[in-house]
């Protein structure tokens, strides 16, 4: 089960009113498609692995920059604080299996490889 989603576009409010939130996704552009990419990666591992839990039953308390909450929720697309913080959290739980494989890679082109430009 995933709990945490990226949204596509924002949901009107009664009223037909647009939230603050609203306003700057607007000015700022819409939701960055390789954070969206990686959360949803993070997020499918996550359950697979039975690290998910599938309830929300811890709380957390922090205190934060403000301008670090605005920029994760302009590039998530995220305007809820659980779902932000869990999106998170996720991203760095998750597996990375990047370094590994880079150095796998190692001697996989023939030496007569030439990139053409």
């Amino acid at each position: 089960m995933i709990m945490t989603t990226l949204k596509g576009a924002p949901i009107p409010k009664k009223g037909g009113r647009r939230t603050d939130h609203q306003r700057r996704r607007a000015r700022h552009g819409t939701v960055d498609p390789v954070i969206s990419a990686k959360l949803a990666f993070a997020l499918r591992t996550l359950a697979e692995n039975g690290k998910l839990t599938g309830t929300r039953t811890r709380r957390v308390s922090a205190r934060v920059d403000p301008g670090l909450v605005e920029a994760a929720r302009i590039k998530t697309g995220l305007n809820n604080d659980s779902e932000l913080i869990n999106a998170a959290l996720a991203v760095i739980a998750a597996p990375d299996d990047f370094g590994p494989w880079f150095a796998a890679q190692a001697g996989r082109l023939p030496k007569d490889f030439e990139l053409e430009l």
